[in-house]
């Protein structure tokens, strides 16, 4: 990988840095959460620890690290799933903040996609961090929705008229299908690993699959034709792992009928593109990547 400034190197990352990356990511979010009096994003340090070995440990995800002298000191990592790329966490030691080394993580990643011929490039922004939001913005990205998270106990309602059972293999065309009449491209290959994990659940009426989560939570997303299909996904959910679920603003009924239900929002959150990006044409929920 290029130089991005003197004496930083930014390069690929390796199992090797697995451990330290992940105190990092941790750390990162702990110190801007504690100075902003918000919750810390990561649940733990064991769910970084996991989390961050787990992308080391397949293709589907790429990481980049910033290097100076051989000491790391951040990193950032892209989900290479789909047609579209997912970029985060993007994590820089509080010790060497404001320092440049987010910038240099960002435009390297940025250089991979177009490089890969990525059709574009989504984020979610910690919507408090004024400072990210501007770097995202003076490198070109498009703010395209806020988002409100929101937790609590999932509503045990039923939808009349919909069924949610958990997502086969089978289930696979037509939620790809789904996906890429809502949003111009299809998330097949995170559906797939869903279904492999147990966390997909898909919704279906008389007619046919009508929406599907890969889970609930940060780090998964859900499409659906409608915000009643929405609903019974939402309703079959025996929690909402992480923070929360990340509930577009602009989606009136489907924030208030959350609201109504007892959930309530924790933070605010703002989903970022470069590229390719149709208003989607449907109901969703994005993941803490887009």
């Amino acid at each position: 990988m290029r130089t991005a400034t003197t004496q930083l190197t930014i390069r690929d990352a390796s199992a090797a840095d697995g451990e330290r990356l992940a105190e990092i990511f941790y750390d990162a979010f702990e110190s801007i959460a504690q100075s902003h009096s918000f919750p810390v994003e990561p649940p733990s340090r064991e769910f970084t620890r996991f989390k961050v070995l787990e992308m080391l440990s397949t293709n589907r995800f790429a990481g980049l690290v910033a290097e100076r002298d051989g000491e790391l000191l951040g990193s950032a990592f892209i989900d290479e799933r789909s047609l579209i790329a997912g970029v985060g966490p993007v994590t820089v030691d509080p010790c060497s903040q404001d320092d440049g080394i987010g910038r240099a993580l960002m435009e390297a990643a940025l250089e991979r996609e177009r490089d890969r011929a990525a059709a574009g490039v989504r984020l979610i922004q910690t919507a408090y961090h004024y400072r990210s939001l501007a770097l995202y913005a003076k490198l070109g990205f498009a703010i395209r929705e806020p988002l409100s998270v929101v937790q609590g106990a999932p509503p045990a309602l039923t939808i009349p008229g919909r069924t949610v059972r958990p997502g086969a293999e089978h289930d696979l065309p037509a939620c790809a299908e789904l996906c890429v009449r809502v949003h111009g491209h299809d998330r097949e290959r995170e559906l797939r690993d869903a279904i492999a994990a147990g966390t997909a659940r898909v919704a279906e009426r008389p007619e046919g699959v009508c929406g599907y989560a890969t889970g609930f939570g940060y780090g998964w997303h859900a499409v659906a034709e409608t915000n009643d299909d929405l609903f019974a996904l939402l309703s079959s959910a025996d929690a909402f792992i992480g923070l929360g679920v990340l509930v577009p603003s602009r989606n009136r009924e489907l924030l208030g009928w959350c609201l109504a239900n007892g959930l309530r929002i924790v933070q605010q959150s703002t989903l970022m593109t470069i590229g390719l990006y149709n208003e989607p044409a449907g109901a969703y929920l994005p993941s803490i990547l887009f």
